[in-house]
């Protein structure tokens, strides 16, 4: 069992060309040898109908030449048994008679046995046997002394009571073996009184086997063997193979008929003699009968052998008409996974693989069509730093962009003079083919905008920057200005690069701009102002609780003031910026009363007083106290409230979601269910509902090609009027105007 598994794996692993060649070739393999089993056993059976008819006309034949020579024997035996002088003496007993009657009455008896034995040929002796024990013969050939017709021995055997009980005119015939083993065919008849139908004897004629072996050769029955089953079931052979033929008597049903014997291989005929009694029998061995049949069973195997290699032939041929076409699909498959959409399939045919190759080139159209769509929303969701590792893993596969260096920039590019649409769409062009040699994505902002996000260190980053903006000069003689934004190492920040950038494009556009000057970073002067970049950075792993990266962020902040002589009020901004944002945290987790009243005065008078190094210091000191996870684990809500919030969770689609719905479910109150998730959720239930209903819908309306009657039924609102009105109230926008509004902001 084991191997055939094996085996079917082994099989399944094999390339589409072997695998269907060789599925060809079996099954060709099978029908032939099924074919040539089925014809070879029809045309055996058809050969042993035949032969096995032929058989029984030729022992009809000889049946018929048989029965002329017993009926003449059987006639005069007839006359001579109710011959006047033959009856006279047996009734009367000759042997009682005197004299010259008595001689008389034997010499005619011997004298008619003779002429009898003369008159037909093969007639070994003949013996009359009367109710007086007389015994009278032919005289020659006689096989035994004709006392012994009358003894015990021969009496015991019961052929007089056979005789006797013979209520049929025909006579007995049967073979008989006498004591020197010599077979003889032997005919009784039962000699009656004609004028009283009394028993007066019994008339005995032996004749010699050799007899049939004529009439053998004159109806053709010269092969195999030929058999004869008396009415006693004594088989007597004769012919080329007379030892023993394999005859099975229960099988020999009917008149005349032949069958198989399969054991043996032989086919045995045979056919019934009505006047004897006899079944004539002729068996041949099935090798001699189909002697023809092994040479077609030869051109059967020769033909077989030939027609798989034909088959093998046509069957690789099949196999690459169909394995080719699918071989060059999987080349452009991977071509498109590496991101190549300029691929076209050429369909040769209008068969399955045909649709298939014309199903691949729309599909690629629809991609090639898509993928405008699919990096406007991974770039969205970069900026907006709202992407999921399972949308950065579907991103990676879909467009071939990876994520693979921890450093992040966003870049934007600005062009100046030259806003046709032919220019902008090829400066887009070169910008993807740009992509796919260096590790950035980018999207078309407006008609004088492109942003592009890089994925690597300051040096390369600003080397590819000079590449593309020197390719874009040379090409189409563009005068691009890029606006680079600061680098951090978390995917999430990139939101933060990206509003950098933006604010710097806002800032120097126009005639701030310097011709000479292609590139603008967020330089030391831009620093000294305000140090944004480590702001976003601890602002960001405040929000993640990540306590070891806001400490190592503020080292970097304390080491940076120190050599960029950042000045007081700066640092006063900046940390005041922190703990405003620490106490925010602390109110949305329910832990503000762990603060003083006095709290913000303190605050402000260590910032004043102290410097840096020890303020920076004492924050992440009270950060890792208030923010750390450990903290927040102790505070989690109830069970029965965590399994509310997975309820609303996962039902929050359903219109008849509600109090009384979630406690049947867990088994609450609904007033202290009510009130217990105020306390621990910091909102009520129907204003938690509403926000997790309100987040999934402007995620929904964040996709073009959703319809609004069908984000209302997703998010629990059975009528899309009262869901608009909901949405207006909460947001103060319709749900299309949240859309245009979103959309606008995004180009």
């Amino acid at each position: 069992m084991r191997s055939s598994v094996h085996g079917f794996r082994v099989f399944h692993d094999l390339k589409l060309v072997k695998k269907l060649w060789l599925s060809f070739s079996l099954v060709t393999l099978i029908a032939l040898i099924i074919f040539a089993v089925l014809s070879s056993t029809f045309i055996k059976q058809f050969m042993t109908d035949r032969e096995g008819n032929a058989m029984l006309q030729k022992i009809e034949y000889f049946t018929g030449s048989m029965d002329s020579y017993i009926q003449s024997i059987e006639k005069s035996s007839q006359l001579l048994v109710y011959n006047e002088n033959i009856q006279e003496p047996l009734s009367a007993n000759a042997a009682n008679l005197n004299g010259m009657n008595r001689i008389q009455a034997f010499n005619y008896i011997y004298d008619q046995l003779r002429q009898l034995s003369d008159r037909f040929y093969g007639i070994e002796a003949i013996y009359l046997v009367d109710k007086y024990q007389n015994v009278y013969d032919s005289g020659v050939g006689m096989n035994f002394t004709p006392s012994y017709l009358v003894s015990d021995e021969f009496v015991k055997q019961g052929w007089y009571d056979k005789m006797a009980n013979n209520n049929s005119s025909n006579s007995l015939w049967s073979f008989i073996k006498w004591r020197d083993k010599q077979t003889s065919i032997v005919m009784f008849k039962t000699i009656y009184d004609k004028n009283n139908l009394q028993i007066l004897g019994y008339l005995i004629i032996s004749i010699s086997p050799t007899i049939l072996n004529n009439y053998l050769a004159s109806s053709n029955l010269d092969e195999g063997t030929n058999s004869i089953v008396d009415s006693n079931g004594f088989i007597f052979s004769a012919g080329s193979g007379a030892e023993n033929p394999p005859i099975d008597i229960a099988r020999m049903t009917g008149t005349k008929g032949h069958y198989t014997e399969e054991s043996n291989h032989y086919v045995v005929a045979y056919s019934k003699h009505p006047l004897t009694n006899w079944t004539f029998v002729h068996t041949i061995p099935e090798s001699l009968l189909l002697k023809d049949l092994k040479q077609i069973n030869n051109l059967w195997i020769t033909f077989l052998g030939l027609s798989l290699a034909l088959m093998v032939i046509v069957s690789v041929f099949i196999s690459r008409t169909i394995s080719m076409p699918m071989r060059k699909m999987i080349r452009m498959l991977r071509h498109v996974e590496q991101g190549n959409l300029n691929l076209k399939f050429q369909p040769l045919y209008k068969d399955e693989l045909g649709d298939l190759g014309r199903a691949f080139n729309h599909m690629i159209d629809k991609v090639r069509e898509g993928e405008p769509l699919m990096r406007e929303k991974l770039v969205r969701s970069l900026i907006e730093g709202s992407m999921t590792e399972t949308e950065a893993q579907m991103f990676e596969e879909r467009l071939g962009f990876r994520l693979s260096s921890t450093s992040f920039r966003v870049v934007l590019l600005h062009v100046h003079g030259g806003n046709e649409k032919e220019m902008l769409d090829r400066a887009e062009s070169i910008i993807h083919e740009f992509e796919n040699w260096h590790e950035m994505i980018s999207i078309y902002l407006s008609s004088e905008q492109y942003c592009l996000i890089f994925n690597g260190t300051n040096d390369e980053v600003f080397n590819k920057i000079n590449v593309l903006i020197a390719v874009l000069k040379e090409r189409l003689g563009l005068h691009m200005y890029a606006f680079v934004g600061n680098q951090y190492e978390h995917v999430n920040l990139i939101k933060t690069s990206f509003e950098e950038a933006k604010t710097l494009l806002n800032y120097l556009v126009g005639e701030r701009m310097d011709e000479q000057t292609n590139v603008f970073f967020v330089g030391d002067a831009w620093k000294l102002q305000y140090p944004e970049a480590y702001e976003n950075k601890l602002l960001y792993y405040m929000e993640q609780r990540d306590i070891d990266n806001c400490s190592a962020v503020m080292e970097e902040l304390i080491v940076y003031a120190r050599a960029s002589h950042l000045v007081p009020h700066v640092l006063y901004a900046l940390m005041a910026s922190l703990y405003n944002h620490l106490y925010k945290l602390l109110i949305k987790s329910g832990q503000s009363a762990v603060l003083s009243k006095s709290w913000f005065g303190d605050v402000q008078e260590k910032l004043l007083s102290q410097p840096l190094e020890k303020n920076g210091r004492q924050f992440i000191a009270l950060v890792r106290e208030h923010l750390s996870p450990n903290v927040q684990e102790e505070k989690k809500p109830s069970r029965s409230i965590l399994k509310s919030l997975q309820i609303i969770n996962e039902q929050y689609s359903d219109v008849g979601l509600g109090i009384d719905s979630v406690v049947e479910q867990i088994g609450l109150n609904a007033n202290y269910f009510s009130q217990l998730f105020k306390k621990e959720v910091g909102v009520g239930f129907t204003d938690y509902v509403g926000q997790v209903r309100m987040e999934h819908a402007k995620r929904l309306l964040e996709e073009p090609a959703n319809k609004i009657k069908d984000i209302a039924l997703q998010v629990g609102f059975m009528n899309p009027h009262y869901f608009s009105i909901w949405f207006k109230d909460n947001t103060g926008l319709s749900p299309s105007q949240y859309r245009k509004q979103l959309l606008g902001q995004i180009g």
